[in-house]
C-alpha cells in the first residue's frame, strides 16, 4: 500500500487539489467583473469585440476563449470551469515538471493564489500560471526549439498588462542571448531565431493594437494625480507594494510576519550576492507592476499575487542553469544558509496557505460575493417577458445580474439612452444621473410597457461615491413623487457591501412633473 501511494503520490495530490478547488468554486458567486467578460463574449461579434477592448483595458484572448461557450448557450457557470481547467493544468505541470523537491511542489500548489485566486475567481489572470509554467518548461530547449518558448511568452503577454514588464524582460534577455550566439550557430538555427523574432513582433502588435487609446477612452482606468505625483508614488511605494505582494495582504500574526521577513531578507541577501542579474530582472518585472498600479490599475489580490509566478519562473530556470553544479554547490555552500533557505521557503509557503484558509473561512464561505443571483431569480419569477429594466449611470452593477436572467427582458441605460447587456464605458456613458433623464423616459416609452428601475447601493470603496450619492438622492425624490415604488431588495451583507433594490416605474407620475 505504501509503495502504491508513493508511486501515485502526484496523482493523489492532484486529485485532492482538484476536489478542494472545485468545492471552493461551489461557494463562490460571480461578481460584476466576471459577468462583464462573459456578456461581452456572448453578445459581441469579433469586430465589435476588438472595438470593446479600448474601453475594457484588457487583452482580447480571454474573451476569445469564452466566446464559443457563451455564444453556444453554455450556462454561466462555464466561466468558472474554464478558469479552473487552466489553473489545474498549471498545477499538474508544477507537480510533474518543476525541478523542486516534492514537498515544495505540494506546498506551492496549495498556496492562496493557486488554490483560490486563480481557479475560483474567473478572470483573465487564470492564464498566468499556465503561461509561466510553459515558459519555464520550454526554457531548457529554447535554443533548439525557440518557437514554443516564444509562444508561451506571447501567451503571458495576452493575460494582463501587469505581466508585460516580465514579457519585455524575458524577450530582451532571449534576443540578447540569441545575438551573442548568432555567429556560431548553424544556418538552420539562424533562420529559426530570425523567424521567432518576426513572429514575436507580429504577435505583440496584434496583442497591443486593440488597446490603443484605452487610457483616454475608459474613465475608470488611471487616476487624477499629476505625472510627478504618479512617479513619486511608483518609486516610493515600491518596497511596500512588493511586501504586500509577497505576504498577500492578509497577515495576522506579527511574530510570523517578522520571522518570515527576516528569513527572506537573509536568503535574498545571499541569493542576490550570488545571482545579481536574476534579481535585477525580478526587480524590473515587479517595478513595472508598481508603475501600473500607480498609473493605470489599482492593486488587487489577484494582481498582487502574480509576483509568486515571477519568482517561480526565475527559480525554475535558475535550477536548469545550475543543474550541472549542484553537487559542487552543496559542498561549497554554507550549511546554515542552506537550512535557512529551506526554512524560509517552508515558512512563507505555510503562511500563504494560512492566508488562504483565513480568507476563505472569514470571507468567501460566510459572505456572498454578490446578490445578483438572488435578484435575478426574483426577476425571472415575478416579471413578465418583454419587461424593461432601467439602469442609471453605472451599467456594470446591473451587468452582474444579466447572465442569470432567463426571460426575454431587456435592460436600458438611461444616461446613455440605449439598451445594453454588458457595461459600455464609452463617450456616450454620461456619469451623472439627472432628474431630466427620467423626464425623457415619457418620450422613449409608452404607458403600456412594464418599466422597472434597478439600483445598486454600493457601500464599499469600489464605486464613485459622488455619483452614487446623487443617484440615491434622485431615487428618494422619485419615491416621494410616486414615480418609483419599491418591489424587492436584497440583503446588504455581501462581501463587497452592496445590495440591489428593484423599483416599479410609473410613467404617468413622471409626466406630471
Amino acid at each position: 500500500m505504501k509503495e502504491w501511494i508513493k508511486k501515485n503520490q502526484k496523482v493523489l495530490i492532484f486529485i485532492l487539489y482538484s476536489i478542494i478547488s472545485i468545492a471552493l468554486i461551489c461557494f463562490h458567486e460571480n461578481w460584476r467583473d466576471e459577468a462583464q467578460a462573459w456578456l461581452i463574449a456572448r453578445d459581441c461579434n469579433i469586430i465589435e469585440l476588438f472595438g470593446m477592448m479600448k474601453y475594457e483595458g484588457h487583452f482580447i484572448l480571454w474573451y476569445l476563449i469564452l466566446m464559443p461557450f457563451a455564444k453556444l448557450g453554455f450556462p454561466y457557470f462555464t466561466i468558472n470551469i474554464i478558469s479552473w481547467i487552466f489553473t489545474i493544468a498549471a498545477v499538474w505541470l508544477i507537480l510533474d515538471k518543476a525541478p523542486f523537491k516534492f514537498y515544495k511542489r505540494v506546498l506551492l500548489i496549495f498556496t492562496f493564489p493557486l488554490i483560490y485566486l486563480f481557479p475560483v475567481l474567473s478572470r483573465c489572470y487564470c492564464l498566468i500560471p499556465l503561461a509561466i509554467c510553459s515558459m519555464s518548461i520550454f526554457y531548457k530547449d529554447r535554443k533548439e526549439k525557440p518557437f514554443r518558448y516564444i509562444l508561451s511568452i506571447i501567451l503571458l503577454a495576452n493575460t494582463h498588462i501587469i505581466m508585460m514588464g516580465m514579457v519585455g524582460v524575458v524577450l530582451i534577455d532571449f534576443f540578447i542571448e540569441s545575438c551573442k550566439e548568432f555567429k556560431n550557430i548553424s544556418h538552420k538555427d539562424k533562420k529559426k531565431r530570425i523567424y521567432s523574432l518576426i513572429i514575436t513582433i507580429v504577435l505583440l502588435i496584434i496583442t497591443i493594437l486593440p488597446l490603443v487609446g484605452c487610457l483616454g477612452a475608459n474613465k475608470d482606468i488611471g487616476n487624477n494625480n499629476s505625472f510627478i505625483n504618479k512617479i513619486v508614488l511608483a518609486v516610493f511605494c515600491y518596497p511596500f507594494i512588493l511586501l504586500m505582494e509577497i505576504f498577500n495582504y492578509f497577515m495576522s500574526n506579527i511574530f510570523m510576519i517578522s520571522l518570515a521577513f527576516i528569513l527572506t531578507c537573509i536568503v535574498l541577501f545571499y541569493e542576490i550576492k550570488n545571482h545579481p542579474i536574476i534579481y535585477l530582472k525580478i526587480f524590473l518585472c515587479t517595478m513595472w507592476q508598481c508603475i501600473i498600479y500607480s498609473f493605470i490599475f489599482s492593486s488587487s489580490l489577484q494582481r498582487a499575487s502574480t509576483i509568486i509566478f515571477i519568482l517561480l519562473y526565475y527559480k525554475w530556470i535558475n535550477t536548469y542553469k545550475n543543474n550541472n553544479k549542484i553537487k559542487e554547490k552543496k559542498i561549497q555552500n554554507n550549511q546554515m544558509i542552506q537550512n535557512i533557505q529551506e526554512i524560509s521557503w517552508i515558512v512563507l509557503a505555510i503562511l500563504n496557505i494560512l492566508v488562504g484558509v483565513l480568507y476563505v473561512s472569514i470571507y468567501e464561505i460566510p459572505f456572498k460575493c454578490s446578490y445578483s443571483y438572488e435578484i435575478g431569480n426574483y426577476i425571472n419569477e415575478h416579471l413578465n417577458d418583454r419587461s424593461i429594466i432601467l439602469n442609471g449611470s453605472r451599467g456594470e452593477y446591473t451587468s452582474s445580474i444579466i447572465p442569470h436572467i432567463k426571460k426575454d427582458i431587456r435592460f436600458y441605460q438611461i444616461t446613455g439612452n440605449r439598451y445594453f447587456s454588458y457595461a459600455i464605458l464609452d463617450e456616450k456613458n454620461k456619469s451623472d444621473l439627472d432628474y431630466s433623464d427620467f423626464q425623457n423616459l415619457s418620450s422613449a416609452f409608452d404607458n403600456e410597457q412594464e418599466l422597472y428601475y434597478i439600483y445598486c447601493n454600493d457601500k464599499s470603496d469600489v464605486g464613485n461615491k459622488a455619483i452614487e450619492y446623487k443617484e440615491k438622492e434622485i431615487i428618494e425624490m422619485l419615491i416621494d413623487k410616486g414615480v418609483l415604488k419599491e418591489l424587492y431588495f436584497t440583503e446588504d451583507k455581501s462581501l463587497y457591501k452592496e445590495n440591489y433594490i428593484l423599483y416599479e416605474v410609473n410613467l404617468d407620475k413622471i409626466s406630471l412633473y
